[in-house]
């Protein structure tokens, strides 16, 4: 009986660290794109508030700029006008 319970005792806290382990590893996962430091964005990238270029890394991240900051995006490459669509 008591190898029966410690057995099960020491599986659920197999699981339990497994659980734990996993866990921040998830919440990591997602967007991590600094909104505030994004000064313009284009179809296929951005520049920075330190005038330095950056594509999205992925479509995701660059639909998540688009739909929250409209206003700070063009729907074209930034290659279409002058200075590599750099503006202040």
């Amino acid at each position: 009986m008591y190898k029966a319970l410690n057995g099960a005792i020491v599986a659920l806290g197999l699981i339990g660290m497994a659980v734990a382990v996993a866990s921040p590893a998830a919440a990591r996962v997602g967007i991590s794109l600094d909104v505030g430091n994004v000064a313009i964005g284009y179809q296929d990238g951005y520049w920075d508030q330190g005038h330095h270029w950056h594509h999205w890394r992925n479509e995701r991240e660059a639909r998540y700029y688009r739909t929250s900051h409209g206003t700070h995006y063009n729907n074209y490459r930034h290659d279409r006008d002058g200075n590599q669509g750099w503006r202040r």
